[in-house]
């Protein structure tokens, strides 16, 4: 688009300024540019249509008849005879017929035919009244075959010339007139002339004005002029109409333009009207212009002015062209432009030039690509890949490129290093894609970063980032590589895994920060000591070390050996000396196991057998894997057990010591398994725990307690019940709101409710405990520390943990009456849960003497088998009848 851009970028304005043009000067135009062709043709259609019988035309037509009328009776005067009769005849006569019609002619807009007839008829009648009048009335019949020849063609000129010449003999007939037959010959010649040469040149005209108008409304482009002086466009083409939707009426009012310019681009628009006004020269301009259905569209102008032989803009002659789709195409060019320049992706467009020797030119390159070579490539336009990129010479990265253009399938060529003439090495991923034109599109993006990052990510899967050891998953990793290679005959693998003494107490008395420098000591103390072997940290203060080759149980035994013997040598952590050891379990590949979660699986069974038996090195053996085929099955059969109604509780009552009384019982898990028959807790809570199972099975010891409940109590039995936790329900998210809503659909009152968790499980994650235990104790429900006195657990946690209970484990309380030092272990107990405001319950009352002892030292409850074992619901219900029953004593 010619011209200069203002402020608005979308109004652009052209001020192509030439010297003043006289009139004629248009049709040079046509020479120089398609807008002058076009204007051309504008100008020749519009001096056309000022030749056409128009309304105007008509108008004057007519004005003209009636001041013809008038000197034809003024000139009457002369005539030797009848003169005032002949004009006022004339007066009459004349302005009657014309003023009718001109009437008819205002209201169909074309002359009627009967006019030529009435005109011919009168020029007849006049002679025939008055002689004298033959000759005038002769020229007045050749003006009227003119007219007809104008508007009527050669074949109307024709017939009025022919019956003006019978009418002309037919008088000269009736009555001599002075120089009648050379008047009437003259009369028919020169009327024949007129009818063809004027009628062929009006048709002629009026078939070249329909051509015209063909062709400047079938323009894709609007077409007019406006008046100067009268400030309003004086003629549209149909195309202005149709593009816009306006009227040709609307057009034509004055105003129509200014108004509907958008209010924002009006001054320049009509500065560039008035440029062209005033200078008479050639202006563009754009600008917005309001549709009839209230769209706004861009119209770029052409304004060329018709400058008069005294040097004054007659009038403005214009071409509007609807550019809207072309700006819209350009603004997304240009966006795309901006995109290509300014995204941070290395772009280049690579063109296949023909030839002997095909090759790729560099077509363009953004500012991106010359970041990334670290080189300007604006400079390299044109030349050829090698000459762009040397280091490509040779390869066959060009050939691949070819042909992406030839079979039109993308490319993409991922790690490609690119080497900078300055900088370091970058690594990139390519990616090529056919464009038209034989060329192809290119983009570099830079992963270098990315890179690094995926490798950082992988160390950090792969390595413990505490030690710096492989972790589990590479450890599991490299025995599946290796058994998946296939050993060599008698090559076996032997897996030690080992897991650290007392290292627990490490972290509680020293703290977290020296448990983490220990391990790190361990780590590099393992890899100097077996810098043949493969060394990994599984997590927490579990190691594991993978001798491959020949090593049997002996060598591995060895080693083992050389390990604690390693670790058992002091660490010295912030001056302090800590000395550690492990207990380690073996297991042999193909021995014990022939693939790697088996033979992981069995060195951690071997690992836990030594450090139950104390004898820091153990060797699998199946009749100490607790992970048998029965242990195996149970974990199968536990989720669908449930189900199977294959669980059930019992319930043991406990003992109110100061009464004597029956308080609660508490809820003891069964399995009626279908092939081991009655199983206890101890054979399968641990195996819900490792599965997962543990939180169903904690929500149906929950249910079926509470409704076990409402059987006693509707029973008469206003008794609380006790339910066990495993550490693994405090994990769990949704316990305390399942609490509370079981509880209310059970209407159970929450104080009569106790939960009891072991204080070995306890002291796993006292700070969890401690936040679990402090919302159940919002619900009203009291906590319970079980088995005490088995566990390690501190007085500060014991302090600060939201208990009100905690129970003697039966190891201590059933050897009362045999040991002294029993004796005496109960009886601290049981001051020190009061002296901590807890109640204390005795398990495993099975002797008399042992409840009398427990009361002589005030323990507040117990239970066991003096009392009851654990009962069946039924049964428990018939016990508590008993027991109630007048005559019991206990």
């Amino acid at each position: 688009m010619p011209g200069g851009d203002d402020d608005d970028p979308m109004i652009q304005l052209g001020a192509k300024v030439s010297s003043p043009r006289p009139r004629g000067r248009l049709t040079e135009m046509a020479q120089t540019s398609p807008w002058g062709e076009v204007k051309g043709r504008l100008t020749k259609a519009s001096g056309a249509k000022s030749e056409q019988i128009e309304p105007d035309a008509l108008e004057r037509l007519f004005l003209q008849r009636y001041a013809a009328i008038v000197l034809l009776a003024g000139g009457s005067v002369f005539l030797p005879r009848h003169a005032l009769a002949v004009g006022a005849a004339i007066l009459v006569i004349g302005l009657s017929v014309n003023l009718v019609a001109h009437m008819l002619t205002r209201r169909s807009g074309v002359v009627p035919q009967w006019l030529y007839v009435a005109d011919m008829f009168a020029c007849l009648a006049f002679p025939l009244m008055f002689p004298a009048t033959f000759l005038p009335c002769a020229f007045l019949l050749l003006a009227i075959v003119c007219l007809a020849a104008t508007l009527r063609g050669t074949a109307g000129a024709a017939v009025i010339a022919l019956a003006g010449t019978v009418g002309l003999g037919a008088l000269e007939f009736a009555r001599e007139y002075p120089h009648g037959p050379q008047i009437i010959i003259g009369f028919g010649v020169t009327s024949l002339v007129i009818a063809t040469t004027v009628g062929r040149l009006s048709s002629e005209e009026g078939l070249l004005r329909h051509r015209l108008d063909q062709l400047i409304n079938n323009l894709d482009a609007g077409l007019w002029v406006r008046s100067v002086d009268e400030d309003r466009f004086t003629f549209v083409n149909q195309r202005a109409i149709s593009m816009l939707g306006w009227d040709e009426e609307q057009w034509l009012t004055p105003g129509f333009w200014a108004e509907r310019i958008h209010p924002d681009d009006r001054e320049v628009a009509t500065a560039a009207m008035g440029r062209a006004k005033a200078l008479g020269t050639e202006v563009d301009v754009t600008y917005r212009f309001r549709t009839e259905d209230g769209r706004w569209v861009h119209l770029q102008d052409r304004i060329a002015a018709d400058v008069g032989g005294s040097g004054r803009t007659v009038s403005l002659q214009g071409m509007s062209l609807d550019v809207t789709e072309r700006l819209q195409i350009e603004q997304r060019v240009n966006q795309y432009a901006d995109i290509v320049d300014r995204i941070d992706l290395a772009l280049l467009v690579l063109r296949l030039e023909d030839g002997d020797s095909p090759e790729l030119r560099m077509d363009g390159a953004n500012a991106a690509a010359s970041r990334l070579i670290r080189r300007d490539l604006l400079p390299l336009i044109g030349s050829t890949l090698e000459e762009a990129f040397p280091a490509l010479a040779g390869s066959r990265l060009p050939n691949r490129l070819v042909q992406v253009i030839e079979r039109g399938a993308p490319l993409r060529v991922d790690d490609l290093l690119v080497r900078p003439a300055k900088g370091e090495p970058r690594v990139v991923t390519l990616r090529a894609f056919p464009l038209t034109g034989r060329s192809v599109g290119v983009s570099l993006q830079d992963v270098t970063d990315a890179v690094a990052a995926s490798e950082a990510l992988r160390r950090q899967a792969l390595y413990d980032s505490l030690t710096g050891l492989p972790n589990r998953r590479l450890l599991d990793e490299e025995l599946h590589r290796t058994l998946s290679a296939g050993p060599m005959p008698g090559e076996t693998i032997a897996l030690l895994v080992m897991d650290l003494d007392q290292f627990k107490e490490v972290n509680d008395a020293l703290g977290h920060h020296v448990g983490d420098s220990l391990l790190r000591s361990i780590g590099e103390r393992l890899t100097a000591e077996l810098d043949h072997a493969l060394v990994a940290r599984l997590g927490g203060d579990e190691f594991a070390v993978v001798l491959a080759g020949t090593a049997d149980e002996d060598d591995a035994r060895s080693v083992a050996e050389r390990i604690r013997k390693t670790l058992a040598e002091p660490f010295l952590i912030e001056d302090v000396r800590l000395q550690s050891n492990a207990s380690i379990g073996i297991a042999l590949y193909p021995d014990h196991a022939r693939d790697v979660s088996t033979l992981i699986q069995r060195a951690d069974v071997a690992m836990y057998l030594a450090k139950r038996t104390g004898s820091g090195i153990a060797v699998y053996s199946a009749e100490n894997d607790r992970s048998s085929i029965e242990r195996l099955t149970l974990i199968g059969d536990l989720p669908d057990a449930a189900a199977n109604r294959q669980f059930l509780l019992h319930f043991q009552p406990c003992i109110d010591l100061r009464t004597g009384l029956p308080v609660r019982v508490e809820a003891l898990i069964r399995w009626q398994h279908p092939t081991l028959g009655l199983l206890g807790p101890e054979q399968f809570v641990e195996l819900a725990e490792l599965s997962g199972a543990i939180q169903p099975l904690t929500r149906w010891v929950i249910d079926e307690g509470l409704r076990a409940a409402d059987t006693w109590r509707r029973a008469g039995h206003d008794l609380g019940l006790a339910l066990n936790l495993s550490v693994r329900n405090l994990y769990d998210p949704e316990l305390v709101s399942h609490l509370e809503y079981v509880l209310a659909e059970h209407e159970f009152p929450p104080s009569s409710l106790i939960l009891e968790l072991t204080e070995t499980e306890l002291m796993d994650d006292p700070s969890l405990a401690r936040e679990v235990f402090t919302a159940i104790g919002q619900l009203g429900i009291s906590t319970s520390i079980d088995d005490f006195g088995t566990g390690y657990s501190s007085l500060t946690y014991l302090r600060d943990l939201p208990l009100q209970e905690l129970k003697v484990d039966r190891s201590f309380v059933g050897g009362m009456h045999r040991r002294s030092d029993e004796f005496t272990i109960v009886r601290s107990m049981i001051d020190l849960g009061h002296n901590l405001g807890l109640e204390v319950v005795a398990e495993g009352v099975e002797h008399e003497d042992d409840l009398q002892l427990l009361r002589r030292l005030g323990c507040d409850y117990a239970q066991g088998f003096h009392f009851s074992r654990p009962l069946p619901l039924d049964e428990l219900l018939t016990w508590l009848a008993d027991f109630e029953a007048p005559g019991y004593h206990g």
